[in-house]
């Protein structure tokens, strides 16, 4: 392999040399051998070169620690360089903070637009900051150059959404997020996933309020809710008749949802009695319970029917479920299958009768969260937005 020499600023050349730039790494986080690997990948990657100037090395070494890291880790090593990076964006309450390409790039995914577009748009305003505000920028000032940028590079649509989002942080609405489907279709996933990109502190499963209630009602007093969801139909009085089954599993399934509903009722008006936005997920969580809820129009409810659209899907959901929980592996799923499925059937007819989105869980995390994140930035945008159009 040639040997490579590297040319600063200054004119003056060095023999590039692997362990500077180990060291360096390692300083960001990473591992010694994670380092040592991005050096060696960097200096294979220039081996056709004899003389190259810093900026290339470092162009290199940030391409990589993109593709084989995260973004994150590549701003870490760029702010180590000591390049004019550091972006202070100024409040008036005299608070200010650091502009993150990470935290835009998560605000542009809350407006529904995908992880590589909003990647390159938070790279582009990061560019944009660094050569005209490196003396800093005013919040205001930030935020109508960033909708300026999104209505450009991706459309009215998501600038409607990013606009929305900045209203919604000034203005006196709270925001509940209700996520329903069937067992197994990924609803706590997603909403652990809102929870963290929404900053929203308070969530709910429907099945620890039904847990709740175990403890408070007998089995002799209310024995649906001593059942699965999809079992509950063992709890009706009369002896079962395979012929009438589905109307069993749906009978059963809502009275055990009429109870949890209760208390999840009550939770939802305690949020809007304390004005703090919160998400509940469960199977209890039925489309039409948007019809009953009885909130104040400053209150932005968004009800979502998570699904899957195929039968061998969810039953690889089953078993991938059963390899991060010890409490019920996927027998115990896959034996009540098709009283499982025809849940979701039922839960799905209700939703279009609700008017209530149904989004389908196609395996693809990024495909169902842009289209989950889309779906709330609408309607954060419908009530803080009342009068603008697309």
């Amino acid at each position: 392999m040639s040997k490579l020499n590297v040319v600063n600023r200054s004119g003056d050349s060095a023999p590039f040399l692997r362990g500077i730039l180990t060291r360096s790494l390692q300083k960001i986080g990473l591992t010694f051998s994670e380092a040592y690997g991005v050096a060696s990948t960097v200096r294979s990657q220039l081996a056709r070169e004899e003389v190259i100037g810093s900026p290339r090395i470092r162009e290199a070494v940030s391409q990589i620690l993109v593709s084989q890291f995260s973004p994150e880790t590549e701003e870490r090593y760029r702010l180590s360089r000591g390049q004019p990076v550091w972006i202070r964006i100024h409040h008036k309450d005299g608070e200010d903070v650091w502009f993150s390409r990470a935290i835009f790039r998560y605000r542009l995914e809350i407006c529904g637009i995908t992880h590589s577009a909003a990647e390159a748009l938070a790279h582009s305003l990061h560019e944009r900051l660094v050569r005209e505000y490196s003396s800093g920028i005013e919040r205001e000032t930030l935020h109508q150059l960033a909708c300026q940028m999104v209505l450009a590079e991706a459309g009215a649509h998501f600038a409607k959404n990013l606009e929305a989002w900045h209203r919604l942080t000034r203005a006196n609405k709270t925001l509940l997020i209700l996520i329903g489907g069937a067992p197994g279709v990924g609803k706590s996933t997603m909403a652990a996933h809102l929870a963290t990109r929404l900053n929203i502190t308070r969530t709910q499963s429907t099945d620890m309020l039904r847990e709740v209630l175990r403890t408070l009602r007998s089995p002799e007093k209310n024995p649906e809710l001593h059942y699965s969801s999809f079992e509950a139909w063992r709890a009706l009085d009369d002896s079962p008749d395979r012929g009438d089954m589905p109307a069993r599993i749906e009978e059963g399934y809502n009275r055990q949802a009429d109870e949890v509903e209760l208390a999840a009722q009550a939770l939802l008006e305690r949020s809007q009695h304390e004005q703090f936005s919160m998400i509940i997920e469960g199977v209890h969580i039925r489309p039409s319970m948007i019809q009953r809820l009885t909130l104040d129009p400053d209150v932005i409810v968004v009800p979502i029917l998570l699904t899957v659209s195929r039968k061998k899907t969810l039953k690889r959901f089953f078993k991938g479920r059963s390899l991060v929980t010890s409490r019920r592996g996927s027998k115990h799923y896959l034996d009540n299958f098709d009283a499982i499925w025809h849940l979701q059937s039922a839960l799905t007819l209700d939703a279009t009768t609700s008017a209530v989105a149904t989004i389908v869980n196609d395996e693809e995390e990024e495909s169902t969260s842009v289209r989950v994140f889309s779906l709330i930035a609408s309607a954060v945008a419908d009530h803080v937005l009342p009068n603008q159009g697309e």
